[in-house]
Formats: C-alpha cells, structure tokens, sequence
C-alpha cells in the first residue's frame, strides 16, 4: 500500500470517528428536551362499550422531537398473562397513532379492561412517558 492511500484512509477513518461522535451528542441533547404526550382517545376512562364485539382503540403519541419506542398493552383487569393486544414499536416519528378493532365478546358482560401504553422520552429509554385507562364492557 502505497503512503499517499494509506494517509487517505487515516483521514477518512478519523472524520467517520468524529462525525458518529457527533451524532451521539447531538441525539443526547435532543432526547433531554424531548416531551412526549400520549392520547388514549378511545375508549375513555371508565367507559363502557355496548357493542362488545367491536370495541375500537386510538391512541396518538406525539413527541416534541422524536419518539423512540411504545408499547401498547390490553388485558382484562387483575389478569396481565391475558393480553389482547401487546403492541411493541419502535418509530422515530414525532406523532404515533395506533387504531385497531377489538372482539371482546368472549367475557362476560361488566368485565373491566385496563389499556396501558409506555413510550420511550430518549433513546435509552431511561425516561418513560405513561398513560392508562380502564373501561368495561356491557
């Protein structure tokens, strides 16, 4: 290998170094302002829903900067092994929204559900946004 390829390469190798290092800084200070809001729009708090078997979800979760990961959960209340929807994502958009239609006809009339969604403020996660909501069916 001659000199001159060899003093390209160590210019190169040493730019990539400090640029990625430069990315990191720079992700640090985003995530330390980064707000996130999360938004269960349906259903509602202590909601209850008369058609069992399409009980709609929509959620938004908006961050300031940049999301990072979320997760959705819905299980029967007291019982967290039964989860109807385990909704793990990892998305840089500033807004996530989530819908889906749920069957929840196969539990018995004022059964209470708990929906839960955790959302990641940095890239870590170290710092974690929550929202909950119960509601029940008729």
């Amino acid at each position: 290998m001659n000199f001159k390829l060899f003093s390209l390469l160590m210019v190169a190798l040493s730019f990539s170094v400090i640029v990625s290092s430069c990315d990191k800084d720079d992700d640090e200070t985003h995530d330390h302002d980064n707000e996130i809001t999360i938004n269960i729009l349906e259903p509602a708090a202590g909601e209850i829903i008369s058609d069992a078997s399409h009980a709609h979800v929509h959620i938004e979760i908006e961050a300031t900067d940049e999301n990072h990961e979320i997760e959705i959960v819905l299980h029967p209340e007291n019982d967290t092994n039964d989860k109807i929807i385990d909704h793990d994502q990892h998305s840089h958009d500033a807004k996530i929204v989530f819908e889906q239609d749920v069957d929840l006809s196969a539990y018995p009339s004022g059964t209470e559900f708990h929906l839960e969604v955790e959302a990641c403020v940095d890239h870590d996660c170290e710092e974690k946004a929550t929202e909950e909501v119960s509601f029940s069916i008729q």
